[in-house]
């Protein structure tokens, strides 16, 4: 039984007010609140795919064992958690226009989260709700976790007749083992690392939130969910300014562009689950844009054969 957001804050704190609903994009909700006197923020599911437990452990690892700016977390729930009100955090709705400033800031403090976490995490995949500790899904090889990466997000794109584009991935990354030669160990990735979830001033990242993405694997993974949704050929500059300063930080290991087609495959495949789970076009923008990740994943996977 999914419990009201009022319900959960009367349970968990003595004083609780709700001072406005911040965002309703299944899978999750946001609202700005205060709990026995704090600013704070509270995020839970709203949806079966929802994963605000995750990213409130993640975050509260973040902010005990890095130097990563997160909101600290007050309270962690089986489907929601409530995070001390962040001054500095960026807004939902920030602006996209990028400079150079954001770009290699941003770009340090990538690669400063996965220098950071590197120590922390031995294997691949999907952090799991646990205290005091970041426990994943074990896979041991990162072939084995990007497959069940893929697979996860199947059952959606699978109820609107798009299974056979997720599979003609799954058949890729399963036969292609040599797309996965050199990758990296794994570190914590944040999983959407653009400018609506990191904010910079004075040369430095102020916040970072929104770790609902998280991951564990190959900094590389997060470079590139950064890079596809974030720059085009029009910012390729900044883009390059990005990398430079990720690698100011922590170098890319060999073969780092060669495998940029494996990660846009992992995209689309997310973009297809998210297009129906945030349900924010009408039917005929949903169907043109299915049909666009249909031909993204077609033709990537012709430019690898």
């Amino acid at each position: 039984m999914k419990h009201t957001v009022h319900e959960t804050l009367a349970t968990a704190f003595e004083s609780y007010s709700i001072v406005r609903q911040l965002r309703a994009v299944p899978p999750h909700e946001v609202y700005e609140v205060t709990v026995n006197g704090h600013h704070a923020v509270y995020k839970g599911n709203i949806g079966p795919t929802g994963k605000a437990a995750i990213e409130g452990r993640v975050t509260a690892f973040l902010g005990e064992q890095t130097s990563v700016p997160v909101p600290r977390i007050l309270r962690v729930g089986d489907d929601h958690f409530v995070a001390e009100w962040h001054p500095d955090a960026p807004l939902s709705d920030a602006r996209r226009d990028i400079d150079e400033t954001w770009a290699f800031v941003a770009g340090r403090g990538l690669a400063t989260l996965h220098a950071e976490t590197n120590r922390f995490i031995d294997t691949y995949g999907q952090f799991q709700p646990q205290n005091g500790e970041l426990t994943n899904t074990g896979a041991s090889d990162w072939q084995t976790a990007a497959i069940a990466y893929v697979r996860r997000h199947r059952s959606i794109p699978d109820q609107r007749g798009h299974a056979d584009s997720v599979d003609t991935v799954i058949d890729v990354l399963t036969d292609r083992s040599e797309l996965f030669e050199d990758a990296d160990s794994p570190v914590c990735c944040h999983g959407w690392a653009t400018p609506e979830h990191i904010s910079v001033s004075d040369d430095q990242v102020n916040c970072m939130v929104d770790f609902e993405h998280t991951l564990a694997a190959p900094g590389e993974f997060d470079y590139w969910r950064t890079v596809f949704p974030t720059f085009n050929h029009d910012t390729a500059a900044l883009e390059q300014t990005f990398r430079d300063g990720y690698e100011s930080i922590r170098s890319f290991p060999a073969g780092f562009e060669r495998r940029k087609p494996l990660y846009l495959l992992m995209n689309l495949v997310y973009y297809f689950k998210s297009l129906y789970v945030q349900n924010q076009h009408g039917p005929e923008e949903t169907a043109k844009r299915a049909k666009r990740f249909r031909k993204d994943i077609s033709e990537t996977v012709k430019r690898l054969s």
